[in-house]
């Protein structure tokens, strides 16, 4: 019974995000309100997440009742977990919800590509720059205007056309989400701990900002990282990150 309450996990008792819905299937199944469940020879009244009573289901022949109604009647805590799309019973149930954070506002690189930077050689350049609203600026990127943001830009003759940077975000999130545009096709590549790679995405030239979300739970370590055109395309790339915000 209890592994096939779980198998009703995405049916009802916690309410799944909408990321979750391309992959559901709709059933035809039956409420069997004359079953009951005991624990310790004791009847339970099942409830669903918002304390309404939640009658067992009949599927091929399968008995299904709500995860909700197991944690309650067993005394364990139940959570999902949208970002990676998971139902966390007991230990680490209570842990999912997290304060949420401006990333750029609230953490700085600790390392950070800042190569040649000089005037006389621009065309070598490369470099990691983040503005934050106490600079007082703006920028119109792809249409939308930022009061904070980072740029990551190589040179057109630049020899290693790939800028990164470095965040301690202290293992205290679930998820990154942020909007990315560049003038020149361009791939940012989010890493964790130990180089762990996160998520890829690929920005195409001067499309509208691309909204990106990966999932940083349990990471301490962000590595966001721009890699670009080949050496000597004669191209200056600026790719940009706003609106990056940790929940």
């Amino acid at each position: 019974m209890f592994t096939s309450a779980l198998a009703l996990a995405v049916m009802c008792g916690v309410t799944i995000g909408a990321s979750a819905s391309g992959t559901l299937q709709e059933i035809k199944a039956y409420l069997t309100p004359q079953v009951t469940v005991k624990y310790n020879n004791t009847v339970q009244t099942l409830t669903d997440a918002g304390g309404n009573v939640a009658y067992p289901i009949m599927y091929n022949g399968t008995t299904y009742i709500p995860i909700n109604a197991v944690s309650n009647i067993l005394g364990v805590g139940v959570n999902w977990d949208e970002y990676t799309q998971s139902f966390l019973l007991g230990e680490g149930s209570t842990n999912t919800t997290y304060a949420g954070a401006d990333l750029l506002e609230t953490f700085q690189p600790y390392s950070f590509t800042n190569v040649a930077r000089q005037s006389w050689n621009t065309d070598i350049t490369r470099y990691y720059q983040q503005v934050q609203k106490s600079a007082g600026k703006t920028e119109t990127i792809g249409g939308v205007t930022a009061d904070h943001w980072v740029l990551m830009h190589t040179g057109k003759h630049c020899t290693t056309p790939m800028v990164s940077g470095y965040y301690n975000i202290g293992a205290s999130y679930n998820a990154l989400t942020f909007k990315a545009y560049s003038n020149y096709d361009a791939a940012i590549c989010v890493y964790g701990d130990n180089e762990n790679l996160l998520a890829q995405f690929t920005i195409e030239a001067n499309q509208v900002p691309q909204t990106c979300i990966v999932n940083v739970q349990g990471v301490t370590q962000l590595h966001i990282q721009m890699s670009t055109n080949p050496e000597g395309k004669v191209v200056e790339v600026s790719t940009y990150l706003f609106d990056a915000n940790l929940t």
